[in-house]
């Protein structure tokens, strides 16, 4: 039913590429973007012995052989990208484009993390390639309101001994697989999207080299509205995939998902919140293995500066064992001129085990953006 529906939304979008307003043709512009940053990170960790587990799969609190606490401090280019848009209009009022985004770091060799041709008009909008999806794009929640590098959506968890627990996603999220997308317009401050992707690769990918889930359906309808000075942004999105195994033998769950949350502004402050069920996506079958995570955050903005916090928390249960890592965030940046700002933020993981892998993790640095 979901893909009969998805077919159907994506025909509609088909159809209507050929009916547009007339107009004056517009010849393909481009416009360069791109930001840079560099990081120092400071890092205090407690033995990397507890909470073997995996964010997708089964957990367990049994002990993972290391030895004592650590402190570490490096420094970083977490990332530079650059981001070619390339935008035209056709006689019959079809908008038309491509997006393609480099990232790259000394050492790392440089990448396309994304690209996708954009199609639009007074229908809506379609996009085809490799780009988030709208189980992603049109979610709400604590983590956009966090500065810096994000707290706990950002990069502290390159030192974090949590990092595949506090990053908060929706099981089934594509991230930049190959897809395809639908987007409505905004009618009165409701908009509903929908993403279908074959499996969670990007690129050109042979289909032997199909993912263990296949059919990946993210669909998504949000609020973003004001009344006199308080802005509200409200979302509900649902993601789902059917496991195929790829010539695995196990009997896995199929991924079935949800998220809910929403942010209010007014003035200069801001309030959000989301919380997602991932089930029993991505158990075995019969283990009784469920997951989600709530979170809320607070921004505040004055002039040149901008301050936030945030706490989110999971909680991975068998039925007889619950498991509750969380995390708590404090960020703050400052816009020095037009495109160059400094930040800093701290963030503090707490495992909820035994022994204790808790850690704590600043990062202080400056980015240049254009």
């Amino acid at each position: 039913m979901k893909k009969g529906l998805l077919g159907s939304t994506a025909l509609v979008a088909a159809t209507a590429l050929t009916v547009g307003a007339a107009s004056a043709a517009e010849a393909p512009t481009y416009k360069l973007s791109g930001w840079m940053n560099f990081q120092a990170y400071f890092a205090d960790r407690d033995a990397l012995t507890a909470f073997a587990a995996s964010n997708t799969t089964a957990f367990t609190t049994a002990g993972v052989a290391d030895t004592a606490s650590t402190n570490d401090m490096y420094f970083g280019v977490d990332d530079a990208e650059l981001t070619l848009n390339v935008s035209g209009t056709a006689d019959n009022g079809l908008e038309y484009g491509f997006k393609i985004e480099f990232e790259g770091s000394p050492g790392g060799g440089n990448v396309a993390d994304e690209a996708r041709i954009q199609l639009g008009g007074t229908w809506g909008t379609l996009q085809l390639g490799d780009e988030d999806g709208a189980e992603d794009t049109m979610n709400y929640g604590g983590e956009n309101l966090l500065g810096a590098t994000g707290g706990w959506d950002g990069d502290g968890d390159d030192m974090s001994v949590l990092a595949t627990f506090i990053f908060p996603t929706i099981a089934g999220d594509t991230s930049d697989a190959s897809k395809i997308t639908y987007y409505s317009p905004r009618f009165s401050g409701f908009q509903v999207g929908a993403s279908y992707a074959p499996n969670n690769h990007g690129g050109d990918r042979n289909p032997a080299d199909d993912t263990l889930f296949q059919n990946y359906i993210g669909l998504g309808a949000n609020y973003d509205g004001s009344f006199g000075d308080v802005s509200i942004k409200a979302s509900a999105v649902y993601a789902s995939a059917s496991y195929e195994g790829n010539g695995v033998v196990q009997n896995v769950e199929d991924i079935s998902a949800f998220s809910v949350g929403g942010i209010v502004g007014f003035g200069p402050v801001s309030v959000g919140a989301n919380f997602t069920d991932n089930g029993e996506s991505n158990t075995v079958v019969g283990a009784n293995q469920e997951r989600s995570y709530w979170n809320v955050a607070a921004g505040f903005e004055t002039g040149p500066l901008y301050l936030s916090a945030g706490y989110i928390a999971h909680t991975f249960s068998t039925g007889a064992v619950d498991v509750e890592p969380s995390a708590i965030s404090v960020t703050a940046d400052y816009s020095v001129a037009p495109g160059f700002g400094v930040y800093a933020e701290y963030t503090g993981y707490d495992a909820d085990s035994t022994p204790s892998a808790d850690a704590s993790v600043i990062i202080v640095g400056a980015n240049v953006s254009f």
